[in-house]
């Protein structure tokens, strides 16, 4: 995460991760909605309309943050993502006002990280927990601003000559390249990234096909509107194309 959260002093302190030189990581979370709100509440006013309308200045993840992803994956780090809302439920004041920020029925179901499994959770956890480890570890998941919109249903895979790859996989078609389709649950805006550089876009439908054959890793940003505002739902991990 890279973030600039209000600190007690009102100014913005970072807490962002700083150490790129670490080795040995699977996953960075691309986006916290905590520190995402944080980072609007410039002002007094601007926290009482976050505590009681956050849907409406919660936009997505830091531009910084998806950057740096995308600078890793260049590079040919193999990075998944994953997603935070970082919940408390705490009760805050200010004047006369008293609030509940963030209840956990509320933040559970804003920004979420799905998983895709071929094996079902079971209700072990000791067996669930492997499961979604792992899947996690792979890349075999996406990142879903649910309050905007149910993401459960979003796909994302790539075919190649008898291959097929979805999120955290990687493709190594012997010739002709790969397609690439992407299936979200309802219309948006459909952004294919390799490498950090847009590939194949469409708007206003709920597909997206594209045949290439450029090395490189593979991403996906769904944009839709909600609360009158165009704002960041889904986003997916990579899948890696080699040739």
């Amino acid at each position: 995460e890279i973030s600039s959260p209000l600190g007690q002093d009102g100014e913005l302190n970072s807490l962002g991760w700083e150490s790129w030189q670490v080795q040995g990581y699977t996953g960075l979370e691309i986006w916290n909605y905590l520190s995402e709100f944080k980072s609007h509440l410039t002002s007094k006013l601007a926290a009482i309309r976050g505590a009681y309308y956050p849907e409406q200045i919660i936009t997505g993840p830091f531009r910084k943050t998806l950057e740096k992803w995308d600078e890793l994956l260049a590079s040919g780090r193999r990075v998944g993502c994953v997603a935070g809302g970082d919940i408390h439920g705490g009760t805050h004041h200010l004047g006369p006002l008293t609030r509940v920020v963030f209840p956990y029925e509320f933040h559970f179901r804003t920004l979420n990280t799905h998983i895709l499994s071929n094996e079902p959770l079971t209700g072990d956890f000791t067996h669930d927990k492997q499961i979604v480890l792992r899947a996690l570890r792979q890349g075999n998941a996406w990142v879903g601003y649910d309050a905007a919109g149910d993401t459960t249903g979003f796909r994302f895979s790539a075919q190649g000559l008898k291959q097929q790859a979805i999120m955290g996989n990687d493709i190594k078609p012997k010739r002709g390249g790969a397609t690439f389709q992407v299936t979200i649950p309802s219309v948006g805006h459909i952004r294919l990234l390799c490498n950090g550089k847009v590939a194949a876009e469409t708007v206003g439908t709920p597909h997206l096909l594209h045949q290439t054959d450029i090395p490189g890793a593979y991403r996906v940003e769904v944009f839709t509107h909600f609360t009158g505002r165009k704002r960041g739902w889904i986003y997916s991990n990579p899948i890696y194309l080699e040739l």
